[in-house]
């Protein structure tokens, strides 16, 4: 969560009567332009893959890094296939 925009900010809510983004977030990602979008999905991936890492560790304790890293692996692998 930015520093700059509190938990109340509209652009932190949802529009759920049209399930689409506030405006306020669309002229951000506009302001950003493509390379800034670009490396805003590759950090937002790269922390998801992190969580579900430290998610593995927490649910099983006794498997090596390996084993971790080829499960999360596995877990993409098969979220690729269902795209």
């Amino acid at each position: 969560m930015s520093a700059c925009l509190p938990n109340h900010h509209p652009a932190l809510t949802a529009d759920h009567e049209h399930d689409r983004p506030h405006p306020l977030q669309i002229q951000a990602w506009r302001a950003m332009g493509a390379v800034g979008r670009t490396h805003l999905g590759i950090q937002l991936r790269r922390k998801a893959r992190r969580w579900k890492l430290d998610s593995l560790r927490a649910q099983h304790p006794d498997w090596s890094e390996d084993q971790l890293r080829a499960e999360l692996a596995q877990i993409c692998l098969r979220e690729r296939a269902r795209a």
